[in-house]
């Protein structure tokens, strides 16, 4: 499993911004365009500005200000982020949702630079009451939806603010949901709040370690959220009770891969690590880089909740298609209208048009499966087979006429020629008595 020059000089630039050392020349050309639609899939084209700019290296004036844009969209969003932090934890609190967030303010006092925080969003958790509540809040306040593929809600309003929040279903396995469930209701509040939560740095690195053995199972794991994982760890390792992290981690069943996880990132950003098990570890590289597409064989050995993501999506795929079969069974009212206007004026009677259209669909089938199986087909082949012996006696006729005719050409020229020869004979009788 290899990975290209850019995806190995990409993670040489972000260790070394956030180490704060220069960043080293690379070793040969790399594509200038690959490594910034490489930063901008993982959400770090801001960082590797920052990394760039002392280069000699000879780097696209549109890739630069490429880069220099996603800079200034880092440094607009940090002083956004942090007012309208402010301004929701004071509004739920006015709701009274029982809710906690992953403190930006906190995260970004993580980072040497405040604008390279990774955070692009303000987080919040809570119930799903919780989560209605905050929905409506934020439509009054002109936020809109935006879909997207992980388990939560994201709302963006204009000039770039979204807020991402969830409940207990953002998780997949069960431990992991039932976690959620005791800390919401565990952890103690913030200072001067009643219902807005505060997370300690043992159950902070619990709920991390949660959430990216979650995006990593489901192929959603991205290098911005590493790097936030890596300057929170930094900051608070020392605070750390080991002991307790370890045995949640072991009722949830994810101390494995959170070993090689942190394994993982002091090999990328820390102190370096040994040459063990370097075959785990560039798997793992690859999964994340390609955000699940390579190295998965090895990634489900030391993290069976991948095979369980695999049998949850196949099982919403059979679901998805039992209620594409429900729905057209069963179609709404306004659609069996245009088929039956009768129903405009007696919609008690649904069910029985229900029943008079899958009666006629059903004589359809019946007439396209048994009537041409056991009928038409039958008959084309008997009219194949009639046209086949037409034709076979066609071409026994030609064969036999041209037979004949060949035989009549041979004919005459025996014929022809034993006239040739009788009357050599004649010319050479004659020749001989006049020479006597």
């Amino acid at each position: 499993m290899r990975k290209g020059y850019e995806e190995r000089y990409l993670i040489t630039i972000l260790s070394s911004v956030m180490n704060q050392k220069t960043t080293p020349e690379p070793m040969r050309q790399p594509d200038w365009e690959k490594m910034f639609r490489l930063a901008d899939f993982h959400h770090v084209a801001h960082i590797i500005h920052y990394g760039i700019l002392g280069l000699d290296e000879i780097i696209p004036q549109s890739v630069r200000n490429r880069f220099f844009e996603k800079y200034l969209e880092a440094v607009h969003r940090t002083d956004r982020l942090r007012k309208v932090e402010k301004q929701l934890r004071s509004l739920l609190e006015r709701e009274k949702v029982n809710c906690f967030f992953i403190d930006y303010l906190e995260n970004v006092k993580s980072y040497p630079i405040e604008e390279m925080c990774c955070q692009e969003y303000i987080e919040i958790g809570s119930d799903k009451k919780g989560t209605e509540i905050i929905a409506n809040k934020l439509r009054i306040r002109d936020f809109v939806e935006r879909p997207q593929d992980e388990d939560g809600y994201l709302y963006y309003r204009i000039p770039g603010i979204k807020v991402f929040f969830y409940n207990y279903t953002v998780f997949l396995s069960r431990p992991m949901r039932k976690f959620y469930k005791m800390m919401l209701h565990g952890i103690p509040c913030k200072e001067g709040y009643k219902y807005v939560k505060e997370m300690n740095p043992n159950d902070q690195y619990l709920f991390y370690m949660c959430r990216l053995t979650d995006h990593y199972a489901k192929g959603e794991i991205s290098m911005n959220q590493i790097i936030d994982f890596w300057f929170f760890y930094k900051r608070y390792a020392e605070e750390f009770s080991w002991k307790y992290i370890y045995e949640r981690l072991k009722k949830l069943k994810i101390e494995v891969f959170a070993e090689k996880m942190e394994y993982l990132v002091l090999r990328w950003f820390g102190a370096g690590a040994g040459a063990d098990f370097t075959e785990v570890y560039d798997a793992m590289e690859s999964y994340i880089l390609s955000k699940g597409e390579e190295g998965r064989e090895i990634s489900s050995q030391f993290l069976p909740l991948i095979k369980t993501v695999a049998d949850c999506y196949a099982r919403n795929r059979r679901a998805e298609q039992f209620q594409k079969l429900l729905e057209w069974t069963f179609p709404d009212r306004e659609y069996m209208e245009t088929i039956y206007p009768e129903l405009e004026k007696a919609g008690a009677l649904l069910p029985l048009f229900w029943i008079f259209r899958l009666a006629r669909y059903g004589s359809r089938l019946f007439y396209h499966r048994f009537f041409e199986t056991y009928f038409l087909k039958p008959v084309n082949k008997l009219k194949e087979f009639i046209q086949n012996i037409s034709i076979v006696r066609f071409v026994y006729k030609k064969l036999r006429g041209s037979k004949e005719k060949n035989s009549d050409i041979e004919t005459t020229a025996s014929e022809e020629i034993t006239v040739k020869n009788s009357d050599t004979e004649e010319d050479i009788k004659e020749e001989a008595e006049e020479l006597k």
